[in-house]
């Protein structure tokens, strides 16, 4: 065998050598792996209910609450409340309160109706109701949604409902378009119950548009976190 042969020979050898070793490096140590286990979240409620008293049983819901019956322009309501509690697990830091509204033109139809299609359009019939009186109370607050103010402190915009179309009165229109934001949580209560106060009146200056309508108010409320 020549010197150039043996010279190849012994490369290829050390290289063979080379990723011997190297490969050596892929084989792994002993080991031995745990688990930890029973690693669960659980997400906390939020639960609002209502009452209609603070004392008789709370719902998801209550009815009837602010009710006119053949009523005409000039009429009001009674002073009545919905009590809040939240039952949740998780406490809220604030309320938020508006509302919807629809009318229904055909389970009280009169002739003198000139507006046969208020269902379509109820904005206008919610321009009538006017909030005469609404306040957001508990033994910590008590604020006054028509102008914003609590218990004598300077307004604050978020916790008053404002004139959206300028025609000087404030109305459920009003509210569904600017409802109240931020409203101190009843969680603010230890153990204790916010209310909210309200009356309406349909206003003076209703016309025929109105006549056998009847106007369907839902008040929505809302904790958030």
């Amino acid at each position: 065998m020549s010197e150039i042969d043996r010279r190849i020979l012994t490369a290829v050898f050390v290289v063979g050598l080379v990723a011997t070793i190297a490969g050596a490096g892929l084989y792994a140590y002993f080991s031995d792996t745990e688990t930890s286990t029973g690693n669960i979240f659980t997400a906390g409620t939020m639960d609002l209910k209502l009452s209609h008293s603070g004392t008789d049983s709370w719902n998801d819901g209550v009815t009837a609450t602010w009710t006119l019956s053949d009523m005409k322009p000039g009429d009001e309501t009674p002073l009545a409340s919905v009590f809040f509690k939240n039952f949740g697990s998780v406490a809220s830091s604030t309320m938020e309160i508006t509302c919807d509204y629809s009318v229904d033109e055909e389970a009280n139809p009169v002739e003198s109706d000139t507006d046969l299609n208020t269902d379509e359009h109820p904005d206008e019939m919610a321009k009538y109701m006017v909030i005469t009186w609404m306040k957001y109370r508990n033994n910590e607050v008590d604020i006054n949604c028509l102008t914003g103010e609590n218990d004598g402190y300077p307004s604050n915009e978020d916790w008053k409902i404002s004139d959206v179309d300028g025609d000087g009165r404030i109305t459920l229109y009003d509210l569904k378009m600017d409802p109240l934001v931020n409203l101190p949580s009843p969680d603010t209560q230890t153990n204790g119950i916010t209310q909210l106060d309200m009356r309406i009146r349909f206003d003076e200056a209703a016309g025929n548009d109105f006549q056998g309508d009847i106007f369907d108010l839902t008040m929505i409320f809302t904790l958030k976190q």
